[in-house]
């Protein structure tokens, strides 16, 4: 039963739902929705509020919608310096000063914050002037980048401030938006500082000389002259050199005798001792009242001065003219920075005069007793010495001996016997001291004794010269006059060769190049009739002949006991024997050997070849014959493409 008031009719609840104000937008933005209203974009904002200007093309492009302004111009700062004016009281130096400041303007969000550089011991609390805020503009806004302008005043919470200049950035800023920027200004002057300058005084401070102050200076440093005196007007007078020495330190001056050689005057130290040098000499000297020599105390300009002295100048010392001719480079130095001297005032004179020429005794000719060397020193020295040898050459040449068979030949003024022309030796030229000797093998039935015949000795001299034979000199075909006997180097060993080959500039002959060169330059110097002349005598080149295919079955030619093969033989002719086929019971008999070859083979199917040197003798270019065998060398290294030596020249055409 329901009686009133005892029963309860509660309303069916609605939803309560509350509309989200923090969402992200259709383009993935963050961004704030009012309550009970939807968002929309306007139609001709898009420039002002959200213009992509400074965003890149990919953002641009990715993005559906606008960029928003917090993004774009996220950590971007405009900055400007600006002064403002402060009253300063009960200061007689100034009555204000100027305070500079940089006002910073953050893009993104419009806040304006203010700070002072610190400056040390200003006694002024300098720093953060103005927190990061927002600043009213005083006419019911903010202020904003159009209100900054260089050259005119803002006012910010009733400090009046004056902008002088901006950074690149900022400038870059305002003239891309068209915004007008203005002209720089200096920074104003402070009172103090012009308060200070106008009460500033020049103080000059007088030097008062001193004679300690001088000597604590300059102690220990000393000018050098160099003087000469000629007294060679009077009788026995002479030509003298002498130093002088100024001292920096007490001004005074002291002049030495430079000794020379046999000169025949006692070694003095001094002329003058260390004393202040007068410029005139004074009378109380010459007087014979003063026997001590002692000198009254006179003022300083009676005596010589670092000033007076001068090169090319002369310097009265006690009734002595000597003349100044040159200084140390202390002196130089010094002059040139304390007085400003040039090079041409402080050239050196020249005062060296030629002397007589003395007559020397010629160097006698050897007598052919012990050495050249011996004999020079018998004759520089009367107490002889022994000559001094190459150390180095003993060190890396010793053992390098150079060997060389060798003849006897005559000249007009040299004649042979008949068994001179037949004797053999071997000439060796020691590198290691440039000593020859000449020693001649045994041979048999010669009837002379073999041996030694020239025994080691000093290289000879040159004939017509007065130096003696060199490693260069020996060569073959070269002619050496050794103690009346003229020897003709034949032949070389191969170390020989070897050696002279690997050193091409001492030795020229046995360089391919130089030989080369050499052929080749007197070649293109002849006529044309003699190079057809000299290149018909030179034979052609003949094919290798062919060899025939050997037969499998037939067999090995013998074999002679020198160990060649022999084709002079006569053997019995066998008919071949196929792989097949069955041998002969009967063995065959050894062929015979001829006891000489026949003189029809001993001659070359072509005949004697004429030798190549002989060959350009005739047409007027002189080889020698180390030069031939330098190129027999080569052939021999190169078959392939020069078989022999006249293929060699033949390739100079």
């Amino acid at each position: 039963m329901e009686l009133p008031a005892y029963t309860f009719c509660h309303p069916p609840e609605q939803p309560r739902r509350k509309s989200q104000s923090l969402n992200f937008s259709e383009d993935g933005f963050p961004e704030v929705r009012q309550l009970g209203r939807k968002k929309e974009f306007p139609v001709n904002d898009t420039q002002e509020n959200y213009d992509n200007a400074g965003a890149c093309h990919g953002c641009v492009t990715q993005s559906s919608g606008p960029q928003p302004i917090w993004l774009k111009y996220d950590r971007q700062v405009l900055r400007f310096y600006a002064w403002f004016k402060e009253q300063v009281d009960e200061r007689v130096e100034e009555n204000h000063r100027h305070r500079r400041c940089t006002i910073y303007f953050y893009l993104s969000d419009g806040n304006i914050h203010i700070s002072e550089p610190k400056e040390r011991n200003s006694g002024l609390m300098q720093g953060m002037f103005l927190k990061k805020q927002k600043v009213p503009n005083g006419v019911g806004g903010w202020i904003e980048v159009p209100d900054f302008h260089l050259g005119k005043d803002i006012c910010i919470f009733g400090h009046t401030y004056h902008i002088v200049g901006c950074d690149a950035f900022t400038k870059r800023y305002l003239m891309k938006h068209r915004l007008p920027v203005g002209e720089e200004e200096p920074w104003p002057g402070e009172p103090l500082e012009e308060y200070r300058q106008h009460t500033r005084h020049v103080f000059t401070k007088k030097v008062k000389e001193y004679a300690l102050r001088q000597f604590l200076d300059l102690d220990g440093k000393v000018l050098r002259f160099f003087c000469v005196w000629d007294d060679r007007q009077v009788p026995y007078g002479e030509r003298r050199p002498y130093v002088l020495n100024y001292f920096l330190g007490d001004d005074t001056i002291e002049i030495l005798e430079i000794t020379e050689r046999n000169n025949g005057r006692m070694p003095w130290p001094k002329l003058i001792r260390r004393q202040k040098l007068p410029k005139l000499t004074p009378n109380e000297l010459l007087s014979s009242k003063n026997i001590a020599g002692v000198l009254t105390a006179k003022p300083k300009e009676t005596y010589y001065r670092d000033t007076d002295l001068h090169i090319g100048s002369y310097i009265r010392i006690f009734d002595r003219d000597m003349l100044i001719h040159d200084v140390d480079e202390f002196t130089r130095n010094y002059y040139q920075k304390k007085y400003g001297y040039t090079e041409d005032m402080l050239e050196a004179v020249n005062v060296q005069e030629e002397g007589p020429i003395l007559a020397r005794m010629p160097m006698p000719e050897h007598n052919g007793f012990g050495s050249e060397a011996d004999s020079y020193m018998n004759c520089i020295s009367l107490i002889p010495k022994a000559p001094l040898k190459d150390f180095y050459k003993f060190i890396f040449k010793d053992g390098k001996n150079m060997c060389f068979s060798c003849k006897l030949v005559e000249d007009a003024t040299h004649k042979l016997s008949v068994v001179d022309k037949t004797r053999d030796m071997i000439f060796v030229y020691y590198m290691s001291d440039d000593t020859v000797s000449v020693f001649e093998p045994p041979a048999r039935n010669s009837g002379i004794s073999s041996g030694r015949y020239l025994q080691r000795m000093e290289a000879p001299r040159v004939p017509g010269t007065k130096r003696s034979y060199r490693p260069s000199d020996c060569y073959m075909g070269q002619q050496l006059h050794l103690h009346g006997r003229i020897f003709e180097l034949i032949q070389a060993d191969e170390w020989t060769l070897k050696y002279m080959e690997a050193d091409p500039k001492q030795f020229p002959l046995a360089n391919f190049n130089y030989v080369s060169s050499k052929i080749k330059g007197q070649i293109a110097k002849l006529p044309i009739e003699k190079k057809t002349e000299l290149k018909e005598k030179i034979p052609p080149l003949d094919p290798l002949p062919k060899t025939p295919p050997k037969n499998p079955c037939s067999p090995p030619p013998p074999i002679s006991p020198c160990g060649e093969k022999c084709k002079d033989f006569t053997s019995p002719q066998t008919p071949p024997i196929g792989p097949c086929e069955k041998k002969d019971k009967d063995p065959i008999s050894p062929p015979k050997w001829p006891t000489s070859p026949p003189k029809s083979l001993s001659k070359s199917p072509k005949g004697k070849m004429e030798p190549l040197q002989t060959i350009l003798a005739r047409c007027g270019i002189i080889v020698t014959k180390q030069e031939i065998h330098t190129l027999e060398r080569y052939s021999m290294r190169n078959k392939d493409n020069f078989p022999d030596i006249y293929s060699i020249v033949r390739s100079f055409f």
